[in-house]
């Protein structure tokens, strides 16, 4: 590299390896013989970028002891947790208006049910910063709204290293006490079914059991695990296992590195507590009765049993196996390579165990057996290349990429069933509905293609230096769902007292008989889909010094953009074909004035879209975790998004600022979820607003109070206001009790605070950590029902760790407390609680060594 002469491109050299895929290599390697600096030096990326970002790296979330990215982006100001705590809220938007990139190249999303990748996937130990940027740039794909998540993974490192933790945690509510579970694999701790709940071949080779004699469905039937029954077993211990590797060489053809990295985790978590599903009454001063459901012990002692019976219980096994590799070659100062592969997988055993009134009967008990694979693989080949093609002493820089990302999930052998009670008999007899009984197969399959390239060459016009920026890409996304469902037809059985039996009695192989019990699919004929996405997209930006102290940064971005959906109307079944086409020019435009020392303001302005994912333009039925089902809707439109940003942002030293921010945004067509009657109840599908509006105030503080001895004390705080309001139809949201409103998601205040210190020589550090998530709307009410409301807990964590010297070894001790007040969240509907649960405290400790 030669050298460059002007503030803006230090600026660059500082920040660059975040900013594209393949810098992160680039900036560890590349070779600069010298640089002059005119202005003042900018010593991190929020300052250095020309928009309007916000980055977390492994230093902070080490801080903050946090385990996955979902977690370690609501530190940031306007960043907050969804329901599942899976995705992010960004300034009150849902998960579905922002992107997630992965070294600068877009992901697949291995969930069918959202558009967007679950963060949670990301262990915190495979990644060496998140970049969020909340003002849209021209070289980002165009569906933006919220903001983008950058996720940099950790680069070759300069010397060789091998790294191994362990830690391990335990949970009031949970560890040590009775939890459920049920017989699986063998192989489920690993994260992985050893195929017992796989579909069995005799009904693989036609799932729809046309033209099967009764002698071949009778084998059908009993060649399904006869897996029901659930088991009550004490909790195990957290656990986590990390270990990583790097090595680096010189040899006549460059410089060479890699670094591996491996991250096991498993943890069962137990949430007990209480469900209610209302209705619109007159009977009662709330104006709302729990006739729908009623899974809460007043159920149960209404009809003379043991009010502990009556409630939900759901005991989660989460286990997460991530590997990571990468390895770089610096051919020279100008020319380097990468390849990077990253596996995530997420896998979880749910128990559910529900009992209470329903709008069917008075008591019920409802047992859900669930296993889910999630999969994310993405292999990213990346190249940083150095050219002076005009003379001078400014080279133009190139990096191109090509990915292949792989996402899935697996959903084998979901079961389902429920038992009624007879208040005449006193006992509980499996239900002889159609529905009474279910055995389902989810499977997603997601591959996307990415190739590209951009490029960066500086340039004078006059005295002003000018970046000019440019590139293209090339996305082909292809997915295909399908899903499977099956039933025991009981209609048969005469002898009740078999329907007393567990179900493993029930469904035995001798009761399975053409005359007896006889296996039925219900096999929906959109529950399967195809769909491909392709999207091209070009950029030109130019970023300029107009002046020392005023920076203008602005471009335009193109997309070309076709979305098909293939798949077969419930009713008619005839094909379904929904292709969606988007052509449109998406500008944007910065402005920095530093007008005075370490104080600057920044105005931001752009046009960006939201297009509906494949799954929601498809009309196929899913049942999400929560046991609720979700329908698509081939009638989505693209939203349209108008952002308008301002930020002032005052630089006091090293590791400290104070920043206020205000946004404003206004969207056409945004999409929402609605409800939708479906036979007794209610499902959950999207729909399009007419218009929203939101806007908000950021403030966010990080200042060095002073020393202690040698340890360095810290105050980091944030906050945020947001506002919106959603102006609904009646033909595209039916019945909703409020047809203007507040965004679903968006809570009104956001709040952040650590207090803490570190010593660097020792290796110590303390944070206290405060979160603050003001109340949201969970779902939208109907039928004149209150719109649900959910109030996330107040969480107090603490986070401590020191280094530590024994047998010539150093080690590094951590421990964690996690929600030390002990608050529970809650979701209410009208001032009634509809759900409940019990969190508790998790406590853990951790040991790693470097070698």
């Amino acid at each position: 590299m030669k050298m460059f002469q002007t503030s803006l491109k230090s600026a660059l050299l500082a920040s660059c390896a975040m900013a594209v895929p393949a810098a992160a290599f680039a900036q560890e390697q590349v070779a600069i013989e010298e640089v002059v600096v005119v202005g003042q030096y900018i010593p991190d990326e929020k300052r250095a970028t020309s928009e309007i970002s916000s980055v977390v790296d492994a230093d902070a979330m080490s801080l903050t002891g946090d385990s996955d990215i979902a977690v370690a982006l609501t530190r940031l100001p306007g960043i907050s947790p969804d329901s599942s705590g899976k995705y992010v809220v960004v300034r009150g938007l849902s998960e579905r208006y922002t992107s997630t990139l992965l070294n600068g190249t877009e992901l697949s999303s291995p969930d069918p049910l959202k558009r967007s990748v679950p963060l949670d996937i990301f262990p915190t130990s495979l990644i060496s910063s998140v970049l969020v940027q909340k003002t849209y740039s021209a070289e980002y794909p165009g569906a933006f709204g919220g903001g983008v998540v950058d996720i940099r993974t950790k680069a070759v490192p300069d010397e060789a290293f091998l790294t191994l933790g362990v830690s391990t945690g335990v949970n009031t509510e949970s560890t040590f006490k009775k939890g459920l579970q049920y017989d699986g694999s063998g192989t489920d701790w690993l994260g992985f079914d050893n195929g017992r709940r796989s579909l069995p071949k005799l009904i693989a080779d036609n799932p729809t059991l046309e033209g099967y004699s009764p002698e071949e469905i009778e084998r059908a039937g009993e060649s399904f695990p006869n897996v029901w029954s659930l088991d009550y077993e004490p909790n195990r211990p957290d656990l986590d296992v990390k270990a990583s590797a790097g090595k680096a060489w010189d040899t006549e053809d460059g410089s060479f590195g890699f670094i591996v990295a491996l991250d096991y985790g498993s943890e069962l978590r137990n949430k007990n507590g209480i469900r209610k599903v209302y209705s619109a009454s007159d009977a009662t001063e709330s104006g709302l009765e729990a006739t729908q459901g009623n899974y809460a012990p007043d159920q149960c002692e209404e009809f003379g049993l043991p009010g502990e019976d009556c409630g939900v219980r759901i005991t989660n096994w989460n286990i997460d196996l991530n590997m990571f590799g990468s390895f770089g070659w610096q051919i020279n100062d100008q020319h380097a390579v990468k390849l990077t592969s990253v596996l995530l997988r997420s896998s979880q055993q749910q128990v559910e165990v529900k009992q209470g009134g329903n709008n069917s009967r008075d008591i019920a008990n409802y047992t859900r057996l669930d296993w889910k694979e999630r999969q994310l693989w993405s292999n990213a080949l990346t190249g940083e290349h150095s050219f002076n093609l005009f003379g001078g002493d400014n080279d133009m820089e190139l990096e191109w990429f090509a990915s292949l990302a792989k996402a899935k999930r697996d959903v084998p052998l979901r079961r389902t069933y429920e038992y009624f009670y007879d208040d005449i008999d006193g006992v509980f007899r499996l239900s002889d509905r159609t529905d009474g009984n279910q055995t389902a197969f989810g499977a997603m399959n997601d591959e996307s293609k990415n190739i590209g390239f951009n490029f960066l060459q500086p340039a004078y016009l006059g005295d002003m230096i000018v970046d000019f920026k440019g590139g293209a890409s090339y996305v082909k996304k292809d997915r295909v769902s399908d899903y499977k469902r099956y039933g025991f037809d009981l209609s048969n059985v005469e002898n009740t007292e078999l329907r007393e039996m567990i179900p493993e009695i029930i469904f035995g192989s001798v009761n399975i008989d053409p005359n007896g019990i006889i296996l039925k699919e219900f096999i929906d004929a959109s529950d399967r889909f195809e769909a491909d996405f392709e999207n091209k997209g070009g950029f030109v930006q130019a970023d300029a010094q107009v002046t020392e102290t005023l920076r203008v940064s602005g471009g335009v971005r193109y997309e070309d953009s076709v979305q098909t959906v293939l798949t077969t109307d419930r009713t008619t079944k005839d094909p379904i074909l929904v292709t969606q086409r988007l052509d449109t020019f998406l500008p944007s435009a910065t402005i920095t004035w530093e007008f005075a020392e370490n104080l600057q303001v920044r105005l931001g302005a752009s046009e960006t879209v939201n297009r509906p994912d494949s799954r929601e333009l498809s009309p196929a039925r899913f049942v999400r975790e929560d046991g609720r089902t979700e329908e698509g809707n081939p009638y989505l439109e693209p939203a349209t998004i108008r952002s308008y940003d301002a930020r002032f942002e005052w630089y006091i030293g090293a590791g400290e600022s104070v920043t206020a921010g205000l946004f404003y945004k206004e969207i056409d067509n945004p999409i929402e979820y609605t409800l939708k009657q479906f036979g007794d109840g209610e499902l959950d599908t999207m729909a399009n607003a007419e218009k929203a509006e939101l806007k908000g105030i950021e403030l966010e503080v990080e200042k060095i109070l002073g020393q202690w001895g040698d340890r360095e004390i810290f105050v980091k705080a944030n906050g945020s206001y947001i506002d919106s309001e959603s102006t609904r139809t009646v033909e595209n949201f039916g019945e909703i009790t409020n047809l203007v409103g507040r965004l679903q998601g968006q809570s009104k205040w956001l709040a952040n605070l650590q207090v803490g210190f570190e010593d660097f020589d020792r290796g110590e550090k303390l944070n206290v950590i405060v979160n603050y998530i003001g109340k949201r709307i969970y779902r939208l009410g109907s039928t004149s029902r209150p719109d649900l409301i959910e109030k996330p807990p107040l969480e107090l964590n603490f986070v401590y760790g020191r280094d530590v010297d024994l047998w010539g070894q150093t080690f590094a001790l951590t421990f964690k407390a996690k929600n030390l007040l002990n608050e529970s969240p809650e979701r209410t509907q009208g001032g009634e609680i509809a759900e409940m649960y019990d969190e508790g405290r998790t406590f853990t400790v951790g040991v790693s060594t470097t070698f």
